[in-house]
């Protein structure tokens, strides 16, 4: 027997076959092998992986396991520093999460988010908008418990009948910047005033509840209230309404501050508004004291003669006759309203007899007038540190 017999007897059948098979046979065995390859190169790689784990490569693989099935990146403890966050309104726990770490006071949205859905009480819902201090690098959990409590939102109120020398004392308080700054920024002509307030801010600084906490610039704040004062007003339709009574808008909001100043209570704005509006008709001046204490930067209940008559102030309604320069105060919509739309009516005095109480009378006779000043006379004796 030939070498060459030996070696072909010594061959695999399976080999054998497929070199027999003639060419239809070979091609099946050639698809057969690259199946073989394909699910060799998966073992191959399934090993390589394993061995990563087991070997060198296994920080990254648990690194790479850790971020997709673990906790989120979280930072511990109450972090250190100090910011000011701000949530605002209709934030859903997601936005408010976006902005926690972009600020970085959380290291990821999804630490933040995992607290929120996980709390038992499903206190993120009650998350308030509004400005919060906080710190950096908190953990979620600290940043979360923050937030869900309502004591430490740091707003600014400003009540209606606020003066802005007020607003500005009182805001330079809360974001800790020195009144010349809060002053200054009322000036500024990006405020959005209207051109009909000739850069004046008073009477544009709407009574109501504000974002405000240290570190943020008076000038976001103060321009917050004057969009607050225009929205209202275009809301009331203050332009069009002035402009069918014969008035300017301007003198709608004078008039309106001083019935706010001057008004106690709903029904009173609008006696009030009616004593302006008549008073101005029969060309009479209006006899405010209000404006009187506007000037002189006062709030007193009783005022000296000399206070009284002096010429040289300008918003001495008793003495001038016509309204005032400008607007006295911060009008709340009722006292817009009031000034908008006065009830009829014929009176022509007022005197608030027992000022606690804020009783105030209403007549259109002179002599009841006088009744009503020798009541508020006998009050102030009685009450001499009002």
């Amino acid at each position: 027997m030939s070498d060459l017999g030996l070696r072909m007897e010594s061959e695999p059948r399976s080999r054998r076959r497929g070199k027999d098979d003639g060419s239809r046979g070979g091609r099946r065995g050639g698809r057969g092998r690259k199946k073989k390859n394909r699910s060799g190169c998966a073992v191959s790689l399934a090993l390589v992986v394993v061995l990563s784990i087991l070997g060198g490569g296994g920080y990254w693989a648990y690194g790479f396991l850790k971020d997709r099935f673990g906790p989120p990146p979280d930072y511990s403890g109450s972090g250190s520093g100090s910011l000011v966050v701000e949530i605002k309104p209709g934030w859903a726990t997601p936005q408010m999460a976006n902005e926690l770490k972009r600020v970085g006071v959380t290291k990821s949205v999804e630490a933040f988010t995992k607290v929120a859905r996980e709390d038992k009480d499903q206190r993120a819902s009650k998350i308030q908008p509004g400005a919060y201090t906080m710190a950096k690098h908190m953990s979620a959990k600290s940043a979360f418990e923050i937030l869900v409590n309502p004591k430490n939102k740091q707003d600014f109120i400003l009540r209606p009948g606020m003066r802005s020398a007020q607003v500005f004392e009182s805001l330079a308080k809360t974001l800790k910047v020195p009144k010349e700054k809060v002053e200054a920024a009322a000036k500024d002509p990006s405020l959005g005033l209207p051109d009909y307030a000739g850069g004046n801010i008073e009477g544009f600084l709407f009574p109501a509840s504000y974002i405000a906490a240290p570190g943020m610039d008076p000038l976001v704040v103060l321009k917050e209230m004057v969009a607050r004062a225009v929205k209202e007003y275009d809301k009331d339709g203050l332009a069009a309404k002035a402009q069918a009574m014969g008035k300017k808008p301007y003198d709608v909001i004078i008039i309106a501050s001083l019935v706010e100043a001057e008004g106690k209570t709903t029904d009173d704005k609008g006696k009030v508004a009616q004593v302006i509006y008549n008073r101005l008709g029969k060309n009479m001046s209006l006899g405010l004291d209000s404006t009187v204490n506007y000037y002189l930067g006062k709030s007193n209940i009783q005022l000296t003669n000399k206070e009284l008559n002096d010429a040289s102030n300008p918003y001495n309604t008793r003495v001038k006759k016509g309204l005032p320069p400008g607007p006295i105060g911060s009008p709340s919509k009722a006292a817009i309203d009031a000034a908008l739309a006065p009830p009829a009516g014929k009176y022509l005095y007022f005197v608030t007899v027992d000022p606690i109480a804020g009783t105030t009378k209403f007549t259109d006779k002179d002599s009841e007038f006088q009744d009503f000043k020798a009541e508020l006379a006998k009050w102030i004796k009685e009450h001499p540190t009002s």
